[in-house]
């Protein structure tokens, strides 16, 4: 841990040392105003919420090369996004603000056994009464407009390349689209789709926050049109019960965006 602190810390010095070679391209550390234009893909990581009752016995352990069954669940985002920074080269820091619309797209699927292309799920269960439905997949979609507020940091930027630190945090309380839906293995069970949806999931919250720092590159020269590619750190949700099928934790992914002079 000692030595990372203190390979963080000469890069540091060393970035601020080069830094201070092209101090010449913006005397007296003018204010800079830029426009950023990004898109990037999140891959958040979580479990199938336990109310979204599969058949107990679908298990993933294999024996004797075959199974009794697997499920499997997968939630991937992308967004896109519009910000404004305002940029002290004399500190080397920005901080920006905009707007900034992500989608998600989650997805429950399995097998009941090698021979079977779906699962069973348990939809009502009324004394010794249990009804069960063959189902291929569920999926779940939500569409967030959020306000992202970050602070960049720039300690190396030598010739047309830069390293940068970010950290930022988004808010949100506009989901303008949220849907889930089965896929059904027998297409006569569709006209109880909304009764049994209404059985296994709950209400979400319409609330929308996170937490993320990244690591980034970026290229062009000052006061020119920049590109720029950063990956997350493992970032968190700060608000929770987001998704009907899922409980996400953290999410991890990368972003590419253009930086455009505005003066």
């Amino acid at each position: 841990m000692k030595h990372y602190l203190l390979t963080l810390c000469i890069l540091f010095a060393a970035g601020m040392s080069l830094n201070s070679q092209d101090i010449t391209i913006n005397p007296g550390g003018e204010k800079n105003w830029f426009l950023h234009l990004e898109s990037g893909i999140m891959y958040p990581s979580g479990t199938i919420k336990d109310n979204i009752a599969i058949r107990q016995n679908i298990s993933s352990y294999y024996v004797n090369q075959s199974s009794d069954g697997e499920i499997s669940s997968e939630t991937a985002g992308f967004n896109l996004g519009l910000k404004c920074e305002y940029f002290l080269p004399r500190f080397n820091t920005g901080v920006s603000a905009g707007l900034r619309y992500t989608g998600y797209n989650s997805d429950i699927s399995g097998y009941s056994a090698s021979n079977a292309d779906f699962f069973y799920l348990r939809y009502s269960m009324m004394s010794s009464d249990t009804k069960f439905a063959r189902v291929i997949n569920i999926t779940e979609t939500n569409n967030f407009i959020s306000i992202p507020l970050e602070i960049r940091v720039v300690p190396i930027h030598y010739m047309d390349f830069g390293l940068f630190f970010k950290a930022g945090a988004e808010f949100s309380r506009f989901n303008i689209k949220k849907k889930t839906n089965i896929n059904f293995q027998d297409e006569s069970m569709e006209e109880y789709e909304d009764d049994i949806l209404e059985n296994i999931t709950l209400p979400t919250n319409k609330n929308y926050s996170t937490l993320y720092g990244s690591i980034g590159v970026q290229y062009g020269m000052p006061n020119k049109t920049n590109y720029l590619f950063e990956i997350f750190l493992p970032s968190y949700y700060l608000s929770d019960n987001n998704f009907a099928l899922t409980n996400v934790d953290y999410f991890q992914g990368f972003k590419f965006s253009v930086q455009i002079p505005l003066n």
